[in-house]
């Protein structure tokens, strides 16, 4: 397994250019195996319990800041966590956040690059879905969930072409201003509890929000 995916690694590279935000901040922060690591993570093997794209998120997130910090600062256990906390958390005050940015700017740290090297779930679920080529099938189904969405899809096709045709025939007569214009429709799943969403190719292979059943790092 693992000398197949880093085949598919270094494939996906060369395609991708400068390559994804988690292949650039792995070279940036040398950490080193990251790719391979998540992958094993996400998927329950090589000796991983799976994880959630949350749960990975927050995992490079943690590296990342210990990498970015050490040269400044040296982090006891738990504290990048808590930095990670302080500056990605929807529940942390401005006052929290802005202190934490104050505090790690003295200590001479690019707080402004720091927050951009950061990634969410989403970067995980692309690098996933993009650079490598996996996907997670469900252990709770025979039946392919991923079937599903074909219906979303079709739908979503129609209503675009819908609203495509009303836009030619207020254009031919006179009720809107001719012009190109392009029609987009998007269907997102929103969490009631965290305000997390997800489109639904994204939601089924989340597995569903974790923010209820998040679980330390």
């Amino acid at each position: 397994m693992s000398k197949q995916i880093r085949k598919e690694y270094s494939s996906a590279s060369r395609r991708g250019g400068k390559g994804s935000k988690i292949e650039r901040i792995a070279d940036e922060y040398d950490l080193s195996g990251l790719g391979d690591e998540l992958v094993f993570r996400w998927l329950g093997e090589n000796g991983y319990e799976r994880e959630s794209l949350r749960d990975l998120a927050d995992r490079v997130n943690n590296r990342l800041i210990h990498a970015a910090v050490d040269d400044s600062l040296t982090l006891l256990d738990g504290e990048a966590e808590n930095i990670r906390r302080l500056l990605t958390d929807d529940d942390v005050t401005m006052g929290e956040r802005t202190e934490t940015r104050q505090n790690l700017k003295h200590k001479g740290i690019d707080i402004n690059h720091l927050e951009s090297s950061l990634i969410s779930y989403q970067s995980v679920y692309n690098y996933f879905k993009r650079d490598r080529n996996i996907s997670r099938k469900s252990q709770e189904t025979t039946q392919d969930p991923t079937s599903s969405l074909e219906p979303i899809q079709k739908l979503a096709n129609r209503l675009r072409a819908i609203v495509t045709n009303n836009i030619d025939q207020w254009t031919r007569k006179n009720v809107i201003t001719d012009g190109s214009y392009d029609v987009d429709v998007a269907v997102w799943i929103t969490c009631q509890d965290c305000g997390e969403r997800w489109s639904p190719a994204a939601f089924l292979d989340e597995s569903g929000c974790q923010c209820t059943n998040t679980t330390e790092c």
